[in-house]
């Protein structure tokens, strides 16, 4: 496996902050390969933007690389550090970054999805829908080929400014009018948005369904293709909804319960696996 943490600010200096991205990447061996090239996942863990949850970065990124998938997870910058355009940009940052160094990372550069959750899938939905503008990939510097995303898995996201978790929304938009309506992504989603895949919980009392719903009638009325799960046990945040993502005092009876949940990793495998 190719495990490495890479400051990004390094090689885009234009970066205000120091941005870390760990990839979790399969090897290419005498034995079998020394040419493959692999399916790739960014992951971007949620936490409202005030902080970045450790539950949905390596565990998540893991089941991937378990199915030879390369990923990587992005530590993009929260609270006060968020300006727009941060943290898109920041995306746009880790994809260039990924694109240049393909060979070494034994990648496929037209085969890239991101993977978000709560205020990571915001971002992730956000930069879905900005990486076709070549602004942001002029503010790296960049060609907007480098910046594009194949693919977006969003597990519980955000969405709406109107409807979407009060404290993601305040930070990304700090209440100005116009970030309020361009960060709500159902509003921003046209016919070049990448194939998307979305899961979330019927009674989600942080990030309300309707998010998704949103999302998911925007797809549906620019004919973008989607793939939806809604499950109706539990609440907000569950990652992988299995007892590797919690501490050891979780209820048996929740985690049974949560049980027919965890396919939604299997089925966003295979979505990565025959879609993109």
């Amino acid at each position: 496996m190719i495990l490495e943490t890479i400051n990004l600010k390094e090689h885009f200096p234009m970066l205000k902050h120091d941005l870390m991205l760990t990839s979790y990447c399969p090897d290419n061996y005498l034995e079998f390969s020394t040419t493959k090239k692999r399916k790739v996942v960014l992951v971007l863990p949620g936490g409202g933007y005030a902080f970045l949850s450790d539950r949905e970065a390596e565990p998540v990124a893991l089941r991937f690389l378990g199915k030879n998938i390369a990923t990587f997870v992005l530590k993009y910058n929260i609270n006060e550090r968020l300006v727009y355009p941060a943290p898109y940009i920041e995306v746009f940052a880790a994809l260039a970054y990924i694109r240049k160094h393909a060979d070494h990372f034994h990648i496929d550069v037209n085969k890239i999805s991101v993977c978000g959750f709560s205020a990571g899938g915001h971002c992730a939905a956000a930069s879905s829908a900005f990486c076709h503008k070549q602004e942001f990939a002029d503010i790296l510097n960049v060609n907007l080929s480098e910046i594009k995303i194949n693919g977006c898995i969003l597990g519980y996201p955000v969405i709406s400014t109107s409807f979407g978790h009060e404290g993601t929304i305040s930070t990304a938009t700090k209440g100005d009018p116009y970030l309020m309506e361009l960060l709500s992504i159902d509003k921003q989603v046209t016919p070049e948005y990448p194939k998307t895949f979305i899961w979330h919980t019927t009674f989600d009392t942080c990030v309300p369904l309707r998010n998704s719903l949103a999302l998911a009638e925007a797809l549906e009325d620019n004919k973008v293709f989607f793939e939806m799960h809604i499950y109706p046990m539990h609440d907000h945040g569950q990652s992988l909804s299995d007892a590797s993502v919690y501490n050891d005092d979780m209820p048996r009876q929740i985690l049974e319960e949560m049980k027919h949940n965890t396919q939604w990793i299997d089925n966003a495998i295979h979505f990565v696996e025959q879609y993109i």
